[in-house]
């Protein structure tokens, strides 16, 4: 089992909410803005413009993100 932790695109992709072609297509939007130094937007709100998830999936997934134990935390 891996103790990495999962990120946002990884968790929508594995909830079937986008298509690795989607993934892909939102990370190079991100990339491509970073490299024009315009300000940093999140995935999420990539993936909502570019109308591959809604509003309710982001929250979802960053529903999943948060609710996991903390890194060097244990659960009681």
């Amino acid at each position: 089992m891996s103790t990495e932790p999962k990120l946002f695109g990884e968790i929508a992709f594995e909830l079937q909410y986008i298509t690795t072609a989607e993934l892909y297509e939102g990370l190079a939007v991100q990339a491509r803005d970073e490299a024009r130094s315009q300000p940093h937007r999140f995935l999420g709100q990539i993936l909502i413009e570019l109308g591959h998830l809604s509003e309710q999936q982001v929250l979802e997934v960053l529903r999943i993100l948060h609710d996991r134990p903390r890194q060097g935390t244990r659960e009681s």
